[in-house]
Parts: structure tokens; sequence; C-alpha cells
């Protein structure tokens, strides 16, 4: 009877162990084709899967002021997002206003930084406040529900313009993915480029390979006031991030690239998720080279969205909190 009852617990035992993980997949919405943030979740996406024993991660294009809905709404259990964009939209502030986002919350932010990129053509005298008040010009931003073009209405606004306003005048704006609108660049059926990338930006060294032209520097009272109507920070891009492109340093504004998750993901997916990042940051800048600023120490700081519980119990353990 003993021998048997041994046998027994030996055999639940030994199936407890070969268990395999349960299944899971999640969705990942990442930013537009030839665009960093696909490139970076691709990548992370591929960490996760070694690491995470039975987890699949879909990767899926997406925008930075899309996201954080996508993710609300449970299309998506994880996202790219950006710091300001995500705490508008926890809160339910600005473009979010009257829908707080209660489930939007994060594994960690600083994954890298991201800069506002405004190249105009080699022929092309204007300043960057005339690229937004003159007439004519032929101009290309990303689409709808990007940070990019959400900070493009931003600054025509700070100019006192629109949409509306600046067709009246003639202009031409083409809206596409990254690739479109570098492609578009190439070929001269836009003078002016406005985008936000992590440098150095896969689709801006596209655009140097096939056409001349040269990164603006933003205006400091633009700055100034990006930074205190929306929460930007000010920083600059460092010289020969694109050689054909400048000459020295120039000044622009920046967001922080956020790891955005669901409330609903468990504590269990979302420590797993963390502790495989952490763990792996040495390959980060591998998948793009400005994940080389992301910190697992410091990853907390400054959170715009509350820490999910799960990614909490890792950096407790670890000690970073």
């Amino acid at each position: 009877m003993k021998r048997y009852q041994a046998a027994m617990v030996a055999t639940l035992l030994s199936a407890t162990v070969a268990a395999p993980a349960a299944a899971e997949t999640i969705e990942l919405v990442a930013g537009q084709l030839g665009g960093g943030w696909y490139t970076m979740s691709t990548g992370m996406a591929n960490i996760l899967q070694r690491e995470v024993p039975g987890l699949t991660v879909k990767v899926v294009p997406g925008g930075g002021t899309a996201n954080p809905s996508k993710i609300q709404q449970g299309q998506s259990q994880l996202g790219t997002g950006l710091d300001i964009f995500a705490k508008m939209a926890r809160e339910g502030t600005n473009i979010y206003e009257g829908a707080p986002h209660d489930k939007l919350m994060m594994i960690g932010q600083s994954f890298s930084d991201n800069y506002l990129h405004v190249i105009k053509s080699p022929d092309s005298d204007l300043s960057f406040e005339d690229i937004f008040t003159s007439e004519d010009l032929r101009l290309g931003v990303t689409k709808a529900g990007s940070s990019d073009e959400m900070t493009f209405r931003f600054v025509m606004e700070h100019f006192g313009t629109s949409y509306e306003g600046l067709r009246d005048n003639g202009y031409t704006i083409v809206q596409g993915d990254y690739n479109e609108l570098a492609s578009a660049y190439k070929d001269q059926q836009v003078d002016y480029i406005f985008i936000v990338l992590g440098i150095p930006g896969a689709a801006v060294l596209d655009m140097e390979t096939g056409r001349p032209g040269e990164l603006l520097a933003w205006p400091d009272e633009l700055r100034q006031a990006m930074q205190t109507t929306y929460g930007y920070s000010l920083n600059e891009f460092p010289a020969n991030t694109y050689p054909e492109y400048q000459k020295g340093p120039v000044a622009t504004i920046v967001m922080a690239t956020t790891l955005m998750v669901s409330s609903d993901v468990s504590e269990e997916t979302a420590y797993n998720i963390t502790k495989a990042l952490c763990e792996n940051t040495d390959e980060l800048p591998d998948v793009h080279a400005s994940m080389s600023v992301f910190n697992c120490e410091t990853a907390t700081e400054n959170a715009p969205v509350p820490v999910h519980p799960g990614a909490l119990k890792y950096y407790q353990e670890m000690g970073y909190l």
C-alpha cells in the first residue's frame, strides 16, 4: 500500500513538473510601419516569447495618441505610448477630455526618447515659423492617431492656424506612415516633413540617401510653450545624428516611450514581462539604438500612470523601489 501511495505521489509530482505553461496570447500595439516603435515592439516581442513560456505576442501597428484607447477598450493588452499622452489619457484631460482611461497602467518607461523632427528641402529658405504661415507649400505628416500628427496640431494652434487654414493658403498636406513619407520626400512630392522618431530614425536615414535637406531647430519660444502647455521635454539632436542634414547639435523637444499595459493583464504575466525585459536589457540597443537609454532601476521614476502590480512586484524584489 505504501509503495502504491509513493508511486502515485511521484506520478503526480512528475506530471506537475512536466506540465507545459498555460498558453496566452497578448496584442502589443506599436507605432506605424517604418517607425522606431514598430521595430522596438517586434524586438521586445521576440524577447518575451523566448523568455516567457507559453506567451505569444502579436505586434500590430498603431499610434501614440490612439494606443492608450486601444488598451482601455481591451483591443490590445500592451502598447508603446508616450509619457505626456499616457498621463492625459489616464486622467481624461486634453484630447481625452471626459474619458479617463482607468485601465491604463505601465510596465516602465524611458524605453527610448522620441525626438520631434522637422526637415526641409535644400532649396527652401523658410524658417520654422514660415512653414506654418506661408502659402502653397507641400508638407508631409503622419496619419491621425499618432503623436506626430497631434503634435503637429499643437504647433498649428500655436501659430494660429489649422488644417483648414493651411489648405486655404494653398498647402498640400500628405499623410502616411514613415515609409510612405520618406518616399514622398525623396520623390519630391513634399518639401517639408514633420515626424516623431527615436534616433537615429530609419525613415530619416532613408531620406538622407535620396535627397538633401536640413534638420530644423525648434525656436526656443515654441519649445518653452510646448513644455509649459503640454509637458514636452527640451533636448537636442546630438551632432552627427544625421550627418547629411545637420552641421551640429539641433534644438528640439522630446517625449519618453512608455510601455503601457492593461490592468486586465494578470499580475503573473505583468511580472514575467517585466522580468524578461529587465534581465535582457543588453539586447535592447541591438533592437534599436535609441533603447540604450532604458534602465530598469529608474523605469518607474516620474511615472505618468500607475505601475502595474506585477511590474511593481518585480521592481520591489530587485530593490529598485
